[in-house]
C-alpha cells in the first residue's frame, strides 16, 4: 500500500487546510495510506478529518513562522517513522519547513516530493511594496522549486511566473486549480446561522477571510463607507487574525462613522450558512493563490465581486460574465462594485459557474499525479 504524508500548519477554516484534508480523504478511498502531519492538535475543521490517520509533531503556541522553525527536527522524525512514498507541503507557508525537514536522507529513504503553490509569489509587487520580505520569499521558492519532485500550482497565472516556467516546460511543474464541493458547500450552507443580522431588512456585505494586508480590509471598510452612504448597508467579516489588526480595522471604521453596521464575526468552523445570509460576497484582495472563497460562493448562487488582482479572478467570473470586478486599491472602484452586485436591476448573477470548478475533477488530478510520481524510477 503506497503512503502520503500531507503537512499542515492546523486545521483551521482555511483553504489550504480544507484542500489538504479533501486531497487525503480521496487518496484514501484510492487505497493508499494518507497520513496528516500538522502542527497543532484539533483546530475548527478536524472533524472533517474524521477517519484520517493525523500525526501532531509541535504546538508550541509560538508565533507561526517560529513554530515552523521550531518543528523542521520533530518534522523531520515523524517522516522517518511514516516513511511516506510520497510527501506533500500543503501551502505556502509550510514549504521551508518541509524542505529542512526532507533534505539530507539517504539514497532511497528520501521521500519523493510535493509542493503545492497555494498563494502569488510575487505577492503584487507593484501593488504591495513589500521589499525584502517579498524578496525572501522569492528565494525560498527558488530553492523549492529546485529541490522538489514536482508542483502544484494552484492557477494558471503562477506558469508564467519565471521562477516556474522551466519546470513547467520540464513536466516538473503543473497547474491543479483549486475545486469545490459543490453539493457539501449547499448542504452546509443550508445550516442556520445564528448572527442577529440574518434574516433582516438591510443587505449584508459579506467578506471571508483571515485579517491580514493580503486581504485588503482596510480598503474594503472604506469602501463600505463610500456604499453605505448611498443605502443603509451591513458589513460582516468573517475570519480570525492578530488582535492588532482587529483593532485598527475597528479603529478605521469608528473613524468613518461606520462601526455600528460593521461586524467582525471571527473564525468559524462553517462559514457557509453566512454566504446565504448575505445579500453578496466581496473579496477584495491585493493578491490570492486560488480563492476558494470565490468559488464557494459561486456555490451558493451568492452575488460576488472580486478584485481584478485576486489570483485568477477574472478568469473564474469570465471577465465580469459571472460577477462584478475592481480595482483593488480604489476604494470609490470598490463601493461601485458594491453597489451593482446590490442592485437586483444591474447585479451580475453566477448561474452555474461553480460546476466549472467541481472538486472531483481537482481531485482525480492529484491523484494522477501521485501515480505517476509513484511508478518513476
Amino acid at each position: 500500500m503506497p503512503t502520503l504524508a500531507i503537512f499542515v500548519h492546523q486545521l483551521v477554516p482555511t483553504g489550504v487546510a480544507r484542500n489538504a484534508i479533501a486531497i487525503a480523504r480521496h487518496m484514501q478511498q484510492a487505497g493508499w495510506r494518507t497520513v496528516l502531519i500538522t502542527i497543532r492538535p484539533g483546530g475548527e475543521l478536524a472533524p472533517l478529518a474524521e477517519g484520517l490517520e493525523l500525526l501532531t509533531v509541535g504546538g508550541s503556541g509560538l508565533p507561526r513562522k517560529l513554530e515552523l522553525v521550531q518543528t523542521i527536527g520533530s518534522l523531520r522524525r515523524a517522516i522517518e517513522a511514516i516513511a511516506p512514498d510520497i510527501l506533500m507541503s500543503s501551502g505556502n507557508h509550510a514549504h521551508l519547513a518541509t524542505l529542512s525537514a526532507s533534505r539530507g536522507f539517504p539514497r532511497g529513504h528520501r521521500p519523493k516530493t510535493v509542493y503545492r503553490i497555494s498563494n502569488d509569489t510575487t505577492h503584487s509587487k507593484k501593488l504591495s511594496g513589500l521589499g525584502a520580505s517579498l524578496s525572501l520569499r522569492r528565494l525560498t521558492t527558488q530553492l523549492v522549486a529546485a529541490e522538489a519532485t514536482r508542483l502544484a500550482l494552484v492557477s494558471p497565472l503562477f506558469a508564467s511566473d519565471p521562477l516556474f516556467t522551466e519546470a513547467v516546460r520540464a513536466g516538473k511543474a503543473q497547474v491543479i486549480a483549486n475545486g469545490v464541493d459543490v453539493a457539501a458547500v449547499r448542504w452546509q450552507a443550508g445550516q442556520p446561522c445564528d448572527h442577529p443580522w440574518a434574516g433582516g431588512q438591510v443587505p449584508i456585505v459579506l467578506a471571508v477571510g483571515r485579517l491580514a494586508r493580503q486581504k485588503n480590509f482596510k480598503r474594503l471598510v472604506r469602501a463600505f463607507a463610500l456604499a453605505r452612504m448611498d443605502r443603509p448597508l451591513r458589513l460582516m467579516i468573517v475570519g480570525g487574525g492578530k488582535r492588532k489588526s482587529l483593532e485598527r480595522l475597528q479603529a478605521l471604521a469608528a473613524e468613518l462613522d461606520v462601526a455600528s453596521d460593521i461586524a467582525f464575526v471571527g473564525r468559524v468552523c462553517n462559514p457557509f450558512p453566512y454566504y446565504r445570509a448575505a445579500s453578496m460576497l466581496v473579496l477584495p484582495s491585493v493578491w490570492e493563490g486560488s480563492s476558494n472563497v470565490l468559488l464557494e460562493a459561486l456555490a451558493c448562487d451568492v452575488p460576488v465581486a472580486a478584485s481584478r488582482t485576486a489570483g485568477p479572478a477574472e478568469e473564474v467570473l469570465g471577465e465580469g460574465r459571472f460577477g462584478a470586478l475592481f480595482d483593488p486599491l480604489d476604494p470609490a472602484d470598490m463601493a461601485r462594485a458594491l453597489l451593482q452586485q446590490l442592485d437586483p436591476e444591474r447585479r451580475v448573477l453566477p448561474v452555474d459557474r461553480a460546476q466549472a470548478f467541481d472538486r472531483e475533477q481537482t481531485l482525480r488530478r492529484y491523484r494522477t499525479l501521485f501515480e505517476e510520481m509513484l511508478a518513476e524510477e
